[in-house]
């Protein structure tokens, strides 16, 4: 994960052919991040704290040649660094519910019910950052909340149907749910403390799994197991397939608007399914098809909101305009207001994409 982006202004964000670099960069991301999502699933001899663990140390290593190129301290700024820490164990806790997740549960299910933290965080930022919590907001949190039970087809429910279903682990549910959560409590922090440096935040992240991941090995009794082969390579790509992900993440917020990057990055989600089908031979039903359907409409939503801050943002710049006097100044107000509006938006962007890193 990274710290806040900022979404060009529409003035300054590239038109024509370069747009649609964005989003072919947007779905390059998704791509990485899904096959480090795969990786997860095949190298079933290591444990989920062990995988957390070396993931932490060759992000650790990258991240730390990467702040000693750019001449900037690992260990941030002297006001900064509880945030840092806190936001690194939150990191920790996302990214071990995730690769648990993924160990108990079809690789398609893990990922989509991960992506229910687009909708918690709309719901914390509004209780938490007095963020606007629109109707768009509630219809978009009850069809997650449908689409997991969808997927999840816990007994309780699917029995008042008559539905003949297996249910999902549940163990493996709830560790999907705890990484949206944890997930969502990293958004918040980093709006928190917006001015993290956002490798000085990655390598918190990572350090923090480096320490805590064995402890949790031990706690959980899983066996450590010594890498074998090209087993050295899957973990190296465990990190670094995400920073390259993160990479193409910040190309595509640079050159797309806020709302398509979101929907965009609900193409992991085919991807995962198509990795699933193809790669594991796994099947999905088509009450988990559905559901998945419900909450990828996340980013139809996603997208609608974006149109509707723009729209906002244009007749804010206007009215600033018509009470300028000057024409000098009135351009001027009309881009800052643009610039600023769009900030936020491309803030709660850059925290959903990067949840996979």
């Amino acid at each position: 994960m990274a710290g806040p982006a900022f979404e060009l202004p529409a003035a300054k964000r590239p038109a024509g052919p370069r747009r649609s670099w964005g989003l072919l960069a947007m779905i390059g991301s998704a791509l990485l991040f899904s096959v480090m999502a795969l990786l997860v699933k095949c190298l079933p001899r290591f444990g989920t704290f062990e995988l957390v663990f070396w993931r932490s140390v060759f992000m650790s290593l990258g991240s730390l040649v990467m702040l000693a190129a750019s001449g900037v301290s690992p260990l941030g700024l002297p006001g900064t660094r509880l945030l840092l820490s806190v936001r690194g164990v939150a990191g920790f806790g996302f990214m071990g519910g995730f690769y648990y997740a993924i160990k108990l549960l079809p690789l398609s299910d893990a990922v989509v019910i991960t992506y229910t933290s687009p909708v918690i965080t709309a719901v914390a930022a509004a209780l938490l950052l007095k963020e606007p919590f629109e109707k768009i907001d509630m219809v978009g949190s009850l069809l997650c909340m449908t689409g997991v039970v969808m997927i999840s087809k816990p007994s309780s429910v699917m029995s008042l149907f008559g539905a003949p279903t297996q249910p999902l682990p549940a163990r493996g549910v709830c560790a999907a749910i705890c990484s949206a959560l944890f997930s969502t409590s990293v958004y918040i922090l980093l709006r928190y403390g917006k001015d993290l440096h956002p490798i000085v935040s990655v390598n918190y992240f990572a350090v923090a799994g480096v320490f805590i991941a064995p402890a949790f090995c031990a706690a959980f009794g899983e066996p450590w197991v010594w890498p074998e082969g090209a087993e050295w390579l899957q973990l190296f790509l465990l990190a670094w397939l995400s920073i390259a992900g993160q990479a193409l993440m910040n190309v595509g917020l640079s050159l797309e608007s806020a709302g398509k990057a979101t929907a965009m990055n609900y193409v992991q989600v085919v991807f995962a399914y198509v990795f699933q089908i193809f790669l594991l031979h796994e099947r999905s039903d088509v009450l988990s098809v559905v559901g998945a359907a419900l909450i990828a409409s996340w980013g139809a939503i996603a997208v609608v909101k974006d149109a509707r801050q723009k729209k906002r943002v244009a007749q804010e710049a206007f009215l600033a305009a018509e009470e300028d006097e000057g024409a000098p100044q009135k351009q001027r107000s009309c881009v800052d207001v643009v610039f600023h509006g769009a900030g936020d938006a491309a803030d709660a962007v850059k925290h959903q994409v990067s949840f996979s890193g």
